[in-house]
């Protein structure tokens, strides 16, 4: 170890003491130390810190004409009762498919509902393959007509 890193080893060690023996003579030090850390951690919990965070913009309302579009590409399921759509191809799953309905497609929505924290939207399908089927689909497929 160099004379340096002996001497920055030495100054942290003496600070760390410092703080230690200030919080142990002066009460009030410790207290505001415990409550900036309650602040603090209040504070991020409340806030959700933000990442990894989905937020779905769009405000729809019933009989408002909408466009579905999976912004992941591809088709848009609607289901015979809102909640998580499985990925799987069991006849299970297939039974509450209500309609795979492509990109573009329009139609209205009659309700919107949360599960699971995830926003559903209960749509009638007005054009194409799907036309007058009603299904639910997750909020983030769908967006206002123009």
């Amino acid at each position: 170890m160099s004379e340096n890193e002996n001497n920055a080893g030495a100054a942290a060690g003496n600070a760390v003491q410092n703080v230690i023996n200030t919080l142990k003579t002066n009460p009030k030090a410790l207290y505001a130390l415990i409550g900036a850390i309650a602040v603090g951690s209040l504070t991020m919990a409340l806030t959700g810190g933000g990442s990894g965070k989905v937020e779905v913009k769009t405000a729809v309302s019933s009989g408002q004409a909408v466009v579905l579009e999976n912004p992941n590409g591809g088709l848009s399921h609607l289901t015979m009762a809102p909640g998580l759509m499985s990925a799987s191809d069991s006849e299970e799953d297939k039974d509450q498919d209500v309609c795979t309905a492509p990109a573009g497609t329009r139609g209205v929505v009659e309700e919107e509902q949360v599960v699971g924290l995830l926003p559903f939207v209960k749509v009638k399908i007005t054009d194409g393959n799907c036309q007058g089927k009603t299904g639910w689909t997750s909020k983030i497929n769908i967006k206002g007509a123009q």
